[in-house]
């Protein structure tokens, strides 16, 4: 629900004041008189700041609600979230680059999200050893979830990292979605390894009947732009 009133008030002050101001407890409550006032209904932006003025009264006071609610970019009293777990996953990827391996005891408890992360915050270009290290230990290319696959075989495709081609191979012949061949295409056009051009090519025209007209006019693209590269 917080996400779906998010997504309504993008510029409101509610976020801000639940965590600094009047507290989950109370910010909470405020949410279900607003759901309960409000419910199958659109109201405007004056009706909302008077329910809001009126269940929590002095938030004017507190906020300034015209930087809030019709200026631009971020207000400048906005407080930067701060996430234990998102600190820990890039520091985790800075030491892996100075050659410290994740301990299973450290990634028991990660999900897709933790591990999309951390492959993400990787350099795209790494060594054969450190994918082959990557691989061995968490099986990556292997994974059912698309997200940490990709990420984790773009890195492969960045690297030019022929032994796991193949899987690059199988994956843009599986999927068809946008994001993944915006990841996966320029990987390979751009690898270190001459002939991953020519391999990007090669796939895509197996491919493409496959994909969405869309997707085929957007990777068509990438292989013109890097065609004088070919």
């Amino acid at each position: 629900m917080m996400l779906m009133l998010a997504a309504q008030w993008v510029r409101s002050p509610v976020f801000f004041v639940s965590d600094n101001f009047v507290g989950r407890p109370v910010f909470d409550e405020f949410l279900k008189k607003y759901i309960r006032s409000f419910k199958f209904q659109s109201i405007d932006t004056e009706t909302f700041l008077a329910f809001l003025k009126k269940n929590l009264p002095g938030i004017e006071n507190e906020i300034d609600l015209d930087v809030w609610v019709d200026g631009t970019g971020i207000p400048p009293d906005v407080m930067e979230p701060i996430s234990t777990i998102h600190d820990k996953i890039l520091s985790a990827s800075r030491d892996f680059i100075a050659g410290r391996i994740l301990s299973d005891e450290e990634v028991s408890k990660w999900q897709g999200h933790e591990w999309q992360l951390y492959l993400e915050s990787l350099p795209k270009k790494l060594t054969p050893s450190q994918i082959s290290a990557l691989d061995g230990l968490f099986q990556f290319s292997m994974s059912k979830n698309w997200d940490v696959k990709v990420a984790f075989l773009t890195i492969v495709a960045y690297s030019g990292y022929k032994p796991l081609f193949q899987e690059i191979d199988r994956c843009l012949k599986e999927i068809g979605r946008m994001m993944y061949l915006r990841q996966l295409y320029p990987g390979l056009l751009q690898s270190d390894l001459e002939e991953g051009k020519s391999f990007a090519r090669r796939v895509f025209e197996e491919a493409r009947d496959f994909y969405h007209p869309i997707a085929q006019g957007v990777v068509e693209s990438l292989l013109t732009k890097f065609a004088r590269d070919v």
